[in-house]
């Protein structure tokens, strides 16, 4: 779920802001990574998601946008694949909270740490990589073109399609361990809130506000309540 009032810095999401990779719709017709194989040996698994359109609140007013076909990351970026990446550029690794890093989703990101990471992906890969913008997220979460109408992405029960307050224990969990959504993107209604590229109640087609950013999904430390 976005959240209005988040600043580009993170401060206000210390363990709670991660990432979520799309490619540009033009990667399917030039050099597309075949989903189940690594991208700059991260193994980042890519998920299509066929266009179609998705209603998006702004205010309180809700309009109807239209997304075109895109890749985005089946899972959430983990703390081997950012690693990796402040590894590259010498850059100081984010803490994890004492919880472990490895395969759980990477935590204490800011906005700008997670353009960055695109941005070095882009670089490493040729593929255009970046955030979605907050309908493409939507749109993926719910399912896409085979969206099955579910209160949470991928079911209706959360536990079974979440890491949320009720069955966390209180922290994060290896990313892809819970039920995968109609289109096969995992956690997200749980385990870490995902940043998106839009600014909170910005016009829904893209980005237009350069210095506040929105977040979507819901989180370890929330009842799950959630749909996406």
């Amino acid at each position: 779920r976005a959240h209005g009032g988040i600043s580009r810095t993170g401060a206000a999401l210390v363990f709670l802001a991660v990432l979520t990779i799309a490619l540009a719709p033009d990667i399917l017709a030039s050099r597309p990574p075949a989903q189940g194989r690594s991208a700059c040996d991260l193994g980042i698994r890519w998920v299509e998601v066929e266009p179609g359109t998705v209603t998006m609140d702004a205010g309180n007013t809700a309009r109807l946008v239209a997304v075109d076909r895109f890749l985005m990351s089946a899972t959430e970026v983990t703390f081997d694949q950012y690693d990796a990446f402040c590894d590259a550029k010498g850059k100081r690794k984010p803490g994890d909270n004492g919880w472990g890093r490895g395969p759980r989703p990477v935590l204490n990101v800011s906005y700008d740490d997670a353009v960055e990471f695109c941005r070095w992906l882009s670089e490493e890969t040729g593929w255009a990589a970046r955030l979605p913008i907050e309908a493409e997220w939507v749109f993926a979460a719910q399912g896409g073109r085979h969206s099955k109408g579910y209160v949470h992405s991928g079911g209706n029960d959360k536990n079974e399609v979440s890491w949320n307050l009720h069955n966390s224990g209180g922290r994060t969990h290896p990313v892809g361990t819970k039920k995968p959504n109609e289109l096969g993107f995992y956690d997200m209604s749980g385990n870490l809130w995902e940043w998106v590229a839009d600014a909170p109640q910005a016009d829904p087609r893209g980005p237009r506000d350069d210095s506040r950013r929105a977040v979507r999904g819901d989180s370890f430390d929330n009842p799950g309540n959630s749909g996406g």
